[in-house]
């Protein structure tokens, strides 16, 4: 058996709603991300864009030191850099002669301009190589500096930072994404690195601010989706329940029970809404309301059939099967009980010749017409039967031949009262009967053989007369 559909449409509006909330949760993580790594970009630039002018402004207009620089032939420069005892000076060569400012300036410009702290750190082993030969030159260059492992650190010094700086190259976000972090290389005397200048930037106010709308978005969304989805199901939850109950009652109407055919009618009549499930309850509730009718004609037609079966349709007595079904059972109980039954055999006198002479319909009004009289003349608990063409066949219970004897002659003798009119012609006929009565351990038909043996002398003798069946051989009548 497969998965219930309520259960089916919860999973169902589960995973969209799940699917779409990881949907929107990883578009705009993406979109936020993209955003962040731009902005990183961007004051990246800014920083570096900032210093470098800061640099160029520098070295245009140094003259706080010059000194003359060695192996310099042909060479002029701007922004050239030169590590000297009180740090790295910034400025230009001319004519072998520099002239220069502290680099510091341009990075403190730098940093105030931007909103930065900022650390410079120098090699130590560069420094102590360029040092060399150079008496007190690195005592004087160490002081107010943090000596940190192979690092001389100038500035706000950061264990934390330094590091992070591992992890970067160039610039980059340290601590949680909360600290950009941006490195520029110091070379000097054009080519020889001897540290590096660090910027560093809180930016979680920053990274607050630009992920905040997103964050916003993205809350907002998934409440959305629950919402929706919620609907949804709601929707869903009403559209089974109605299918469910639309299962329920075609199960019932399967068994041919259309007791729920009410209760849908009145569920459709205080439905406010038209929409596709309305228009199938409604077809259902026709479908069924054709149904009911058409089993109840059926039943009426099986009812009709059944009594045709069983019922003369011109006499609307029993014919001969329904009377042979009905006498057998009787003639049991006789038996058991050590009752009487009797038997008339019944039959029209010069039938024949009243067909032959004023037709068939004629004689049909007379055979209905015996048929009255019979039913007029005995018990409801009596039975009487068309056995075939003019012959009737009355069965008494509890009847011995004396009793059928009076019952036959009162037959008799109401018929011969009977008249027919055609063309104002009264038309008479009488009737034969034959009587016979169960004896000891005899079967119905023993009974009817007998009866109809009485019926044919009672013909025999001169119509119009009752005969009783005498074992003997003799044979009474009265007429």
């Amino acid at each position: 058996m497969g998965m219930p559909l309520r259960r089916r449409l919860v999973l169902s509006a589960f995973s969209l709603s799940f699917g779409l909330s990881l949907i929107t949760i990883v578009l705009f993580t993406v979109l936020a991300v993209s955003d962040v790594k731009s902005e990183v970009r961007k004051t990246y630039e800014d920083i570096l864009r900032s210093f470098t002018y800061a640099q160029k402004l520098l070295g245009e207009g140094a003259q706080d030191v010059s000194f003359p620089l060695e192996n310099c032939k042909g060479m002029e420069a701007k922004g050239y850099m030169v590590l000297t005892e009180e740090g790295v000076m910034v400025g230009r060569v001319e004519g072998c002669m520099f002239f220069g400012s502290p680099l510091r300036r341009a990075i403190e410009f730098t940093a105030q301009v931007n909103g930065l702290d900022w650390m410079v750190l120098y090699d130590k082993e560069v420094v102590e190589r360029l040092a060399e030969g150079k008496e007190g030159f690195m005592d004087r260059f160490v002081r107010n500096k943090v000596i940190e492992k192979e690092f001389l650190v100038e500035g706000s010094y950061d264990p934390k930072i330094i590091r992070e700086l591992g992890r970067i190259t160039g610039y980059g976000l340290v601590d949680s994404f909360r600290t950009l972090v941006v490195e520029y290389p110091l070379l000097v005397e054009g080519s020889l690195p001897v540290g590096r200048v660090v910027f560093v930037k809180d930016f979680s106010a920053k990274l607050g601010e630009m992920l905040f709308l997103p964050a916003f978005i993205v809350g907002y969304s998934v409440l959305l989706v629950v919402v929706l989805s919620t609907a949804l199901l709601l929707i869903f939850n009403r559209i089974v329940r109605d299918i469910l109950m639309l299962r329920d009652m075609t199960m019932k109407f399967k068994e041919l029970d259309f007791s729920d055919a009410d209760r849908l009618a009145t569920h459709l009549r205080k439905s406010k809404e038209r929409d596709e499930l309305y228009y199938l309850k409604r077809a259902v509730l026709t479908m069924a309301q054709e149904l009911e009718t058409f089993i109840n004609r059926l039943k009426d037609e099986k009812d009709r059939f059944e009594e045709m079966a069983y019922k003369d349709p011109l006499t609307e007595l029993d014919n001969r099967r329904s009377f042979t079904e009905k006498a057998k059972a009787m003639v049991e109980h006789a038996k058991r009980y050590g009752e009487p039954l009797s038997v008339l055999m019944i039959d029209i006198d010069d039938f024949k010749k009243v067909n032959d002479n004023y037709g068939h319909d004629v004689g049909d009004r007379l055979l209905k017409a015996l048929a009255d009289v019979i039913k007029r003349s005995i018990r409801s608990s009596d039975v009487a039967a068309r056995f075939g063409g003019e012959e009737f066949v009355v069965l008494l219970p509890k009847t011995d031949e004396e009793g059928a004897r009076l019952v036959a002659d009162r037959i008799r003798k109401e018929f011969g009262k009977v008249s027919i009119d055609v063309d104002g012609e009264k038309i008479r006929t009488s009737v034969s009967i034959g009587v016979a009565s169960l004896k000891g351990e005899g079967s119905i038909e023993e009974v009817i053989k007998k009866a109809d043996v009485a019926l044919y002398e009672a013909k025999g003798s001169g119509k119009d007369r009752v005969v009783v069946f005498k074992d003997t051989g003799e044979r009474r009548g009265k007429g």
